[in-house]
């Protein structure tokens, strides 16, 4: 059986007050599509969180309706998903009944999430588990709800209510309802122990007790996992996290985005391809001195179409800086005065400013900002200023 494995599209996300749904869409209509029409597969998986929000924008959910319209009434291919962390449970799954005739299978809420959905290639049955997000304790009330020996019902009951424990039980639960040798797939969105973060995702709670153990998947076949923004492997590469649609933070900048293509052999063994994604705009980090940036039209062409954070080195304030960098990097989004935030945690460490007057610290900081002390013209003024200012508060 041939998958594709997405998550994390995050439609309707804003990226530095910028709506990203013209990127999202570039990516869907000039790669997935064409991928979709030539890779012959089997089945589609996105694992989670369609949208940046339970309330989405319109022009976001306009984009989602015509994606699922296009690979269901016109690809004819089996779409499976989830929902995740940032997705609406409910508004996800507005109209599953009607949309799984055309091979739409949603999955937001859990009454829904307790029986595999099989699907058949030349080498026999494949059941797909589903795995919404959900909180650990509605999991619980769920799994309870479960047809199942008394012996495990005691044993359920027992869980420590926390994802680890319980997601384990939910996936245990689900690979016992499949038959020993027909193929498994586990379509999960949660927090793998061990993987590598960003900025971009939503905690699902503060700390590690969101945590869940790659041993929990490592009976499925293939683990289509969500929630992690970054392509990663866990512990074994049938257990995979296929990364974000796009870059969604600027530590991401590094992040090599890809579709990941399962092909799946009868006896349920898997051969990975990664189909590289190329944005609209890439997401890139410079540093450098400002005025070093601004004269330097190498870098400008080199990055004229990109979404830019430029991080200063200078230790002198720089006067209406973003507007005057977009004038030659037309999708700056972030200017961070790294060299001058350095200089101040120094200075704050050298410098009593606790044992300075106030005339001593405007003089300082007027020869921060001008880089060059007072003459002695200007000092005489502003003593001068200072002391009808002293007068007037007493």
């Amino acid at each position: 059986m041939r998958i594709l494995h997405m998550a994390d599209w995050h439609l309707g996300r804003i990226f530095y007050a910028r709506h990203l749904t013209e990127d999202q869409a570039y990516v869907i209509e000039h790669q997935l599509y064409p991928l979709v029409k030539e890779a012959k597969l089997d089945a589609i998986v996105l694992a989670g969180d369609v949208f940046d929000r339970a309330v989405p924008p319109v022009e976001a959910v306009e984009l989602w309706d015509a994606l699922i319209t296009k690979l269901t009434l016109d690809f004819k291919i089996p779409f499976l998903v989830i929902g995740g962390n940032h997705d609406s449970a409910e508004r996800l799954e507005v109209g599953r009944d009607l949309w799984s005739q055309s091979g739409l299978h949603v999955w937001g809420r859990l009454e829904r999430s307790w029986n595999p959905l099989y699907l058949e290639d030349q080498q026999g049955a494949v059941a797909f588990c589903p795995m919404p997000f959900a909180e650990p304790r509605t999991v619980l009330t769920h799994l309870l709800e479960q047809p199942a020996p008394v012996q495990q019902r005691d044993a359920w009951q027992e869980l420590t209510v926390a994802y680890g424990p319980i997601y384990d039980a939910w996936a245990t639960y689900l690979r016992s309802l499949v038959q020993p040798k027909v193929r498994t797939v586990a379509i999960a969105h949660a927090m793998v122990a061990g993987s590598e973060t960003s900025e971009s995702e939503r905690p699902l709670v503060i700390g590690g007790s969101a945590n869940v153990g790659v041993d929990v998947f490592t009976s499925f076949n293939y683990a289509a996992l969500g929630h992690i923004h970054r392509p990663q492997r866990m512990g074994a590469d049938h257990i995979r996290y296929s990364g974000s649609l796009l870059k969604y933070s600027f530590d991401e900048a590094d992040h090599k985005k890809s579709f990941t293509i399962v092909d799946m052999d009868g006896k349920g063994q898997c051969a990975l391809e990664q189909v590289p994604i190329e944005a609209l705009h890439d997401v890139v980090n410079i540093k450098g001195y400002f005025n070093d940036i601004l004269q330097d039209e190498t870098l400008h062409k080199q990055h004229a179409n990109d979404y830019v954070q430029v991080q200063l080195l200078d230790t002198a304030p720089v006067i209406d800086g973003m507007a005057r960098l977009r004038e030659v990097l037309p999708y700056a989004m972030s200017l961070e005065l790294t060299g001058r935030m350095a200089t101040e945690v120094t200075d704050v460490n050298t410098v009593a400013y606790k044992q300075l007057s106030e005339r001593e610290l405007f003089e300082q900081f007027a020869a921060a900002v001008r880089e060059k002390p007072l003459s002695e013209t200007e000092k005489s003024y502003m003593n001068k200023l200072w002391e009808r200012l002293l007068k007037e508060a007493d």
